[in-house]
């Protein structure tokens, strides 16, 4: 099958109108890939995570703001200490999850991610949910306000 694309767009993908395939130009406008449509399939380990990643994104509004720029502050200095210059950085929300992800239960209260966790971001460090980074002044602040 053979698509030519008009003058402004250089690059389009979709499903045709039966559902049944599924397309992609390439950034060069010479080819169109196209095949049928498959749904992905679900395992116990997709439901896992998507447990841990739903408790983790409705616990996320409770923290406080001050843990949330802890949270940032580690973020800077675990992308300049891990990360090379030509990677993604990561945010306040990926340390987050990364050390919910680490600890490996869904959590479905500030309480029991106090008690799972710990109060603060050093607290976290030190029971080895998070990588240690140095800063130059100690992550202190509560986890709730």
């Amino acid at each position: 099958m053979r698509v030519t694309f008009r003058k402004n767009i250089k690059t389009m993908s979709g499903k045709c109108n039966d559902g049944q395939m599924v397309f992609m130009s390439m950034k060069n406008d010479t080819i169109c890939i196209a095949r049928n449509y498959v749904y992905p399939l679900l395992n116990e380990n997709h439901r896992y995570k998507g447990t841990l990643m739903k408790a983790a994104a409705a616990l996320w509004p409770s923290v406080s703001d001050g843990f949330k720029q802890d949270l940032q502050r580690y973020a800077n200095a675990y992308n300049s200490r891990y990360l090379p210059k030509n990677k993604l950085r990561i945010g306040k929300y990926n340390a987050y999850i990364m050390a919910l992800f680490t600890y490996g239960q869904p959590i479905s209260n500030m309480s029991a991610l106090v008690s799972a966790l710990g109060n603060n971001l050093s607290t976290w460090i030190t029971r080895g949910f998070l990588k240690n980074v140095e800063v130059s002044s100690p992550f202190n602040e509560e986890l709730t306000s």
